[in-house]
């Protein structure tokens, strides 16, 4: 897993404007971070054939009506003129509880619930995939997508995140 930065300071306060405050204007900022750290270390992910953003749930009984995610990434695809692939791979089909601030272990049970599916199988197999969320916590999230990921035939599954929580002993 990769992380442009630490969840704290203004990348923090930016996230939480962006994710809980609905002030959408950060997608643009949060494309370009991610497209700089994406140009910086080509080496890093020469071979990767998809960004896939983790996926939202936005159906009926959503705690959001948009998905923060795939909205960056929406404008990752854009700025990035076609040197990056950006599919949304993985759909959230139902919503669960909400995962912050809670413990490893639950933050695990709520994501073993089957809510995560990929619609198109064939457009998986065979790809290496760049997973993108904006924080990591527990890295739960990721590890229940690249399972859906990797069951659906891709051959690999890394992931890019905007920030990284620092880890609590």
């Amino acid at each position: 897993m990769f992380a442009l930065g630490a969840y704290q300071g203004a990348l923090r306060r930016a996230i939480v404007a962006y994710k809980y405050g609905g002030d959408r204007r950060w997608a643009g900022v949060f494309a370009r971070l991610l497209l700089g750290f994406l140009e910086g270390h080509p080496c890093w992910f020469e071979e990767v054939t998809v960004l896939c953003p983790v996926p939202s749930y936005t159906g009926p009984g959503a705690r959001r009506d948009w998905a923060p995610v795939e909205t960056f990434c929406a404008q990752l695809r854009l700025q990035a003129g076609g040197l990056w692939p950006v599919e949304s791979l993985v759909a959230k089909q139902a919503e669960t509880p909400p995962l912050a601030g809670k413990p490893g272990p639950v933050r695990r049970g709520i994501l073993a619930r089957p809510a995560l599916a990929v619609p198109d199988p064939r457009a998986v197999e065979g790809s290496k995939v760049l997973l993108v969320d904006d924080v990591c916590s527990s890295g739960g999230t990721l590890l229940a997508v690249s399972r859906v990921l990797r069951g659906a035939g891709a051959l690999e599954v890394c992931a890019l995140v905007l920030a990284r929580a620092p880890w609590r002993g």
